[in-house]
């Protein structure tokens, strides 16, 4: 009892050290950008339209076009393509959108290498030299930061709706895969990023990107942004520093048959996407989703998925598989809306071996992320330089409301299947409203996943198979499955993992586990790449019985442990704050 009081008159303390601590300003944003909002909603996903069905077709070649179309071994794609070359009128695909007069277009890109130099000094920069770029300037000269830009608003609208000619556009490569057209940012002869953005599609709903790979750009390679109804089909994206498809504030979205490695942040992130299911108070199968990504690979990235808001997304029936962390769902980033997260579904995805470390390539006066000329480090030749810092041998990380996590094999994640927990908005999303504190973490499912097993059936167990902070309310797991004779792995402090009959009741975390977290939010890639404390960063062995039994237990559980009496206690009192706030708020209403 003694031991219980001591730890009990410690926990103020242990709070304001919480609330002291450099994490209350939050890690910096995933990137810059200016302030967004959702569409309207009221569009849908676009379907592949053929050239017959177009209402017009530009064609864009290379002068080496005719070359690549000779070498081609398919009779049927190489008669396409030399029926195509007879129209070619366009040598870059940013003079190929600036003539589109009608909606509906379809335009061709023959085989080539696309750089796009007349967007490397475009004549309208002005005096724009870095920094947010506003809708207006992506309107009017978006060659600023990207290497084409589609912006189908009139920026004298009130509203963001798409209303100009290329609406709805198709731009596809023909090659015989992806492959075969190229478009390749890279750098300057001064050796920094030729541009920020690959294609970046701004309000322009109804947009089709198809059949090409992108590389080697400072941010995304492909960028979708408060646009409703958009497709990437069949797209590589490929040795960029931050993302390799990200979409942004939009809606009824499809990235599928994909292929996402070498970035530095995420494969494929859709954040802040269209909060379709903000009221829906339930968790599980979706009618209705905002951005769906299947049959994608994503391997060899920091993440493969990621989404900071990351709401009503589909994810399923992809491989995510030799990443740093498998994906990530969050509610931690402040400045983007729709936080928190919800809603994510999570299903038949095979989530393997991401124990790929990066961290290395960051830390030390020879790392090669530390060049100070972005062409001097490798990008690529397949060097990653993580933008965050994050638990490496993940296989999955939610901090967020109502995810359904189902039908998933997940197996040789060395650190843990799974990961949930609980961030404070005050210390990290600068939300300081009492009521807030307790909203993210809650309602998520976990059933009818395979855990350790690989397809052929062979035992290949992960670290740990789930990571709980204890917190959260209305938080499950159910009928997962695991080897025989083999029980599912955690480190839940009450011993079990609650089932879906009676879910977790608390609302705040296990405060050791949380304060085990902190050092890990100082990393920054060029000033602090290796945090004292952070052992994120740091590949945890491969699994033994041994190594899984110690992390099921080093949360200290014994009945003896002060570890159960702390996180209740401090579930009541926050819990008692957080009702009278909602009984005085409902009397004053």
């Amino acid at each position: 009892m003694r031991r219980v009081l001591v730890v009990l008159l410690g926990l103020p303390l242990l709070v304001a050290l919480l609330l002291a601590t450099p994490l209350m300003t939050g890690p910096a944003n995933a990137h810059e950008e200016r302030e967004s909002e959702f569409p309207p909603g009221t569009k849908s996903t676009p379907t592949h339209r053929t050239e017959a069905q177009a209402a017009e077709v530009l064609v864009v070649c290379k002068p080496d076009s005719a070359d690549r179309i000779a070498r081609m071994t398919n009779p049927v794609v190489k008669k396409r393509n030399l029926r195509l070359l007879e129209k070619c009128r366009f040598r870059d695909l940013q003079a190929a959108v600036d003539a589109v007069r009608v909606q509906k277009t379809n335009i061709y890109l023959l085989p080539g290498v696309y750089r796009e130099r007349p967007s490397w000094k475009p004549a309208c920069v002005g005096d724009y030299n870095g920094g947010i770029v506003s809708y207006e300037l992506s309107h009017s000269c978006g060659e600023v930061v990207n290497l084409v830009t589609i912006a189908g608003d009139d920026p004298d609208d009130a509203d963001i709706v798409c209303d100009s000619a290329v609406c709805n556009l198709q731009v596809e490569g023909t090659g015989a895969g992806p492959g075969d057209v190229l478009f390749r940012g890279g750098f300057k002869e001064d050796g920094d990023w030729v541009k920020h953005n690959g294609i970046k599609a701004d309000r322009a709903d109804g947009f089709y990107l198809a059949n090409m790979t992108l590389e080697l750009f400072r941010e995304n390679a492909v960028y979708v942004h408060e646009t409703d109804g958009f497709v990437v089909d069949r797209v590589v994206t490929r040795y960029n520093d931050l993302y390799g498809v990200l979409a942004f504030t939009s809606d009824h979205g499809l990235i599928h048959r994909c292929d996402a490695h070498h970035n530095g942040d995420s494969g494929i992130y859709p954040g802040s996407s269209a909060d379709v299911n903000k009221d829906n108070r339930t968790t599980g199968p979706l009618t209705r989703w905002a951005v769906e990504v299947r049959n994608c690979n994503m391997h060899h990235n920091a993440l493969g998925f990621s989404g900071t808001a990351g709401n009503s997304v589909y994810v399923h029936h992809n491989k995510i598989h030799h990443n740093g962390v498998g994906y990530v769902v969050e509610s931690i980033l402040a400045g983007h809306p729709g936080m928190p997260q919800d809603h994510g579904w999570f299903s038949n995805n095979q989530i393997y071996s991401n124990n790929v470390n990066y961290y290395g390539n960051v830390a030390g006066d020879d790392a090669p992320c530390q060049e100070e000329k972005p062409a001097d480090r490798g990008h690529e030749r397949g060097i990653v330089c993580p933008a965050f810092a994050l638990p490496v041998g993940t296989g999955g990380m939610m901090v967020g409301n109502h995810n359904f996590v189902d039908s998933n094999q997940v197996w040789n994640n060395y650190r843990q299947g799974f990961m949930l927990f609980w961030v404070p908005p005050a210390l990290l999303r600068e939300d300081y409203n009492p009521l807030h504190q307790t909203d993210n973490s809650n309602y998520n499912r976990f059933t009818n996943n395979t855990m350790g097993i690989t397809p052929a059936g062979a035992a290949s167990p992960n670290g740990l198979d789930f990571w709980w902070d204890d917190a959260g309310m209305g938080n499950c797991w159910q009928n997962n499955i695991t080897p025989s004779g083999v029980p599912i792995t955690h480190n839940a402090t009450l011993g079990y993992l609650p089932n879906c009959r009676l879910a977790s009741l608390l609302p705040v975390s296990n405060l050791i586990k949380t304060t085990t977290l902190i050092p890990c939010a100082q990393y920054d890639r060029y000033s602090n790449p290796a945090p004292n404390g952070c052992d994120w960063i740091v590949t945890p062995p491969k699994p033994t019985p041994e190594s899984i039994a110690a992390a099921s237990a080093n949360a200290d559980q014994g009945p003896d442990s002060p570890v159960l009496p702390v996180a209740l206690v401090a579930a009541g009192i926050l819990g008692a704050a957080v009702l009278r706030l909602r009984v005085r708020r409902a009397r004053a209403s």
